[in-house]
């Protein structure tokens, strides 16, 4: 898939699938900005590098443990 010029959005369709069930969606009107349905939580994906935005490490917690589930990633909590 690397190197295919539809893999950004091969990728794309794939998360998406798999952040769904946990209640994460893209914004319909601004693409790469993801929010939860209930949680007080936001992200934006570039290349491979999460921005995220949450009020609670509990909420952060979640979107880790649910990333962990299909992907391998590490965490850096000071932003070094």
């Amino acid at each position: 898939m690397y190197g295919l010029p539809q893999a950004g959005a091969l990728a794309n369709k794939l998360l998406r699938e798999r952040l769904a069930p946990a209640g994460y969606y893209e914004v319909a009107h601004t693409p790469g900005l993801w929010r939860h349905v209930t949680r007080p939580i936001s992200f934006t994906l570039v290349v491979d590098d999460f921005g995220v935005k949450y009020v609670g490490k509990e909420h952060a917690q979640h979107l880790i443990d649910t990333l962990k589930q299909h992907y391998k990633l590490a965490e850096d909590w000071d932003g070094d």
